[in-house]
This record gives C-alpha cells, sequence and structure tokens, in this order.
C-alpha cells in the first residue's frame, strides 16, 4: 500500500502509531516523512517492530511518501491510521 501527503505528520501521533498501532499484517514500511515544525526530510524504514528513521534534506517540496509491505492488510483501515496523524 503507498500513502502520499502533502500534509506533515505530527510527531507524537506517528510515533504513537508506529509503537502501537501499526497492523500486524505490516511486514515492511519504507519512505520519507516530514514532521510538523521540522525542515528535515525523515528516511525511514521498518522491519517487523524494528524501524530506523535518518535524516537529511528535501531535494524538492516537502511530502510524506510511505509504502506499506505486508499481507492481507486493510487498507482503509491503514489510510486512516495515517490520515489520523497528519496535522491539520
Amino acid at each position: 500500500m503507498v500513502f502520499e501527503s502533502d500534509r506533515p505528520f505530527i510527531l507524537e501521533k506517528m510515533q504513537d502509531f508506529v509503537t502501537d498501532q501499526l497492523p500486524e499484517e505490516v511486514f515492511r514500511a519504507k519512505g520519507f516523512m516530514w514532521f510538523e515544525k521540522n525542515t528535515s526530510r525523515y528516511i525511514f524504514q521498518l522491519s517487523g517492530k524494528r524501524y530506523t528513521m535518518d535524516t537529511d534534506q528535501w531535494p524538492d517540496a516537502p511530502k510524506n511518501q510511505l509504502v506499506f509491505i505486508g499481507r492481507n492488510i486493510d487498507t482503509a483501515q491503514l489510510q486512516q491510521l495515517l490520515k489520523n496523524c497528519l496535522a491539520p
């Protein structure tokens, strides 16, 4: 499943999502994240329950771009959980 947004994530909400709300059907995820009040680009990689986030600079305008890989993923639910993490 692919998720993209032109709105930044709220850091605390995204942390809660990754640690407590991520569906078990997701095995792997990766992409770029943008957080409100922060100018860095976060490079996100998840494998199982472990994840890393490295930073660098945006080459273009900031945008969240994430890919989730798994089996029998409820894409509507996952999309909604991610939308709930976005800043207004």
